[in-house]
C-alpha cells in the first residue's frame, strides 16, 4: 500500500515521509490566515439582461477558498447570471472571465429565500472542487480556453455578477457576495 503526502513533506529518507523544516509552500497555503470579504448591492425591481454588479476587488494573488452568494428578500422564481472576473473599474473595467465562478446558473428563489441560505458560486462555472485555494490568475487560466496568465500579473480584479434575464427581479432587494480567501 502506497502512502501519499502533500507539499508539506519532503521526499523519502530512507523509506519515511519527513516533514521539510525549510517551509517551501508559499505563506498563503501553510501559514495563511483566512480572511472574509462581504459586498451588497441594492438592485431595482426589473433588473435587465447584462447589467452588472461589482461587489469587490480581490488581488491576483489571492487565493479563492468560498464565495457564497445570498439575496436576502429577493422575490421572483429564478435568477440566471454568470459571476465572474474584471480588471478594476480604474483600470478600465475590461472583462477577464465573464463566467469564472457561474455560467448562466439558473438558481431557484426558494434556494436563497429560507434563513441563511447561500449558494457557493465558485463550482457553478469553469472551476472544480480542486481548484479550491488556487491563486486568482490561475483559476482565470482554468477558466479561459488558453494560457493567459503565466504569472502573477500583480493586479486587483473585481468579482462581478451579470444578470441574463430581464425578469430576474420583480421587486428590488439586496445581492449579498461574500468572499473567504488567503491572502500573501
Amino acid at each position: 500500500m502506497a502512502d501519499y503526502y502533500s507539499e508539506h513533506y519532503t521526499t523519502t529518507v530512507g523509506g519515511t515521509a519527513i516533514q521539510d523544516p525549510r517551509p517551501k509552500v508559499a505563506p498563503g497555503l501553510s501559514h495563511a490566515k483566512v480572511r472574509y470579504k462581504r459586498g451588497s448591492v441594492t438592485v431595482a425591481a426589473g433588473v435587465t439582461d447584462s447589467e452588472q454588479c461589482r461587489f469587490f476587488p480581490l488581488k491576483t494573488a489571492d487565493r479563492l477558498l468560498f464565495l457564497y452568494f445570498s439575496n436576502p428578500g429577493l422575490t421572483g422564481t429564478t435568477m440566471t447570471a454568470d459571476a465572474g472576473v474584471y480588471k478594476e473599474a480604474s483600470d478600465g473595467g475590461a472583462v477577464i472571465d465573464l463566467d469564472l465562478f457561474c455560467a448562466a446558473a439558473t438558481v431557484p428563489m426558494s434556494d436563497l429565500t429560507a434563513a441563511a441560505a447561500h449558494v457557493d458560486l465558485l463550482i457553478l462555472g469553469a472551476l472544480e472542487d480542486e481548484d479550491r485555494g488556487k491563486m486568482l490568475f490561475q483559476m482565470a487560466d482554468e477558466g479561459l480556453a488558453s494560457t493567459v496568465y503565466d504569472n502573477d500579473p500583480h493586479e486587483q480584479w473585481d468579482v462581478v455578477i451579470t444578470m441574463n434575464t430581464e425578469t430576474a427581479v420583480t421587486v428590488g432587494a439586496e445581492l449579498v457576495l461574500e468572499a473567504w480567501y488567503t491572502s500573501e
